[in-house]
């Protein structure tokens, strides 16, 4: 009884000592970039085989002293990608279409004869190798200085894909209107809009009660910076919401990564996250999702995402069951936010 209770008190003493180091390297990052000022406010949250932590810095709306905390609404960017994926896969897989299907059948007629088009696949649109590019050329970014996305409709869409002309190398090139297409390709064979489908495939299932396209009405919301001098708007992205328009915090970011690591036996979950194509010796997408290899260490299945007025990135690792989530309000600032994912994601893979 001795010995054991000598054991316990080394297995606790080896958790507080590594929950004490991990606090001291977060923080530590934290401060140093707030200190610096490189950016106006940041939050990290960690889920450890559920144990969930959370560090912050600066503040969360600099003109009114607000203190960061997990409840706070920010926009994730394209994690939304991740959604997107996950529904559309869904959707498929209840209306009995294989992934390899092409999308034409699902697209107007006149987007229809654009055979380069119309014979993208929808694994191809999750995953980044439909050769669509990264916007479209007649998206006019310049109409709203803070809102790029938000005349931008599906007719406009449409009239832009009747004359696209994709690559058909099968190359990995980053798309938002790829995933925006995705998602409205959804709501097209669902024949329900993308807030039910988001409610229906994530939100309700997955608990997620923060989480939706539009800001949540009463809550306390972060505010973003495109610059010093500027606050950014939330985001209206019209008919590419399905690229990066959900708006959500750290609490329901966390409950989304736990939930992926917690059903192992979700056949959605488990199908997105495989790797469909190599980017790099390192680097790999699945649908969405991309996959980080570590020499020595288990993958890490990662996204980031940025608004405006927010910079975000979350990562899981299975093998172990930790997730981080980070944000930072400001524009542009990924640099320092998805840094700070990896380094934790791997650094929590040295431990078990």
């Amino acid at each position: 009884m001795k010995r054991l209770r000598l054991l316990l008190v080394a297995l606790l003493a080896g958790v507080t000592s590594f929950a004490q180091d991990e606090a001291i390297f977060i923080q530590g990052k934290i401060d140093s970039l707030v200190n610096g000022k490189r950016v106006p406010g940041i939050i990290v949250g960690i889920s450890r085989k559920n144990a969930r932590s959370f560090y912050t810095g600066g503040y969360a709306n600099v003109e009114t002293a607000l203190a960061w905390g997990p409840s706070n609404q920010l926009e994730i960017g394209s994690i939304t990608k991740t959604f997107t994926a996950y529904i559309l896969s869904s959707v498929l897989r209840d209306k009995k279409i294989d992934e390899n299907a092409i999308i034409g059948d699902f697209l107007p007629d006149s987007v229809r004869s654009n055979e380069k088009v119309s014979r993208i696949s929808f694994r191809q649109l999750m995953s980044h190798t439909s050769g669509l590019p990264r916007l479209p050329a007649n998206m006019d970014a310049s109409q709203h200085f803070l809102q790029p996305y938000k005349n931008y409709g599906m007719d406009a869409l449409y009239s832009y894909l009747r004359k696209a002309r994709p690559d058909s190398s099968g190359k990995y090139n980053y798309s938002n209107l790829g995933m925006g297409l995705a998602g409205d390709l959804a709501c097209t064979i669902s024949g329900k809009p993308y807030p039910q489908l988001l409610e229906k495939y994530i939100t309700k299932p997955f608990r997620m009660n923060s989480t939706a396209l539009e800001a949540k009405e009463g809550a306390v919301a972060s505010q973003g910076y495109f610059n010093e001098k500027t606050p950014a708007e939330y985001w209206d992205m019209a008919a590419l919401s399905p690229a990066g328009a959900i708006k959500s915090n750290t609490l329901d970011m966390l409950t989304y990564l736990e939930y992926i690591l917690d059903h192992p036996g979700n056949a959605v979950l488990q199908d997105i996250t495989q790797p469909v194509a190599t980017i790099n010796d390192q680097l790999q997408v699945a649908k969405a999702w991309h996959i980080l290899k570590v020499p020595g260490k288990s993958d890490i299945v990662w996204h980031n995402g940025g608004t405006y007025g927010f910079s975000t990135f979350c990562g899981f690792n299975r093998e172990n069951g930790t997730a981080i989530f980070v944000a930072v309000n400001a524009f542009n600032k990924n640099a320092f936010g998805d840094k700070l994912g990896i380094e934790v994601l791997k650094k929590l893979s040295g431990t078990d």
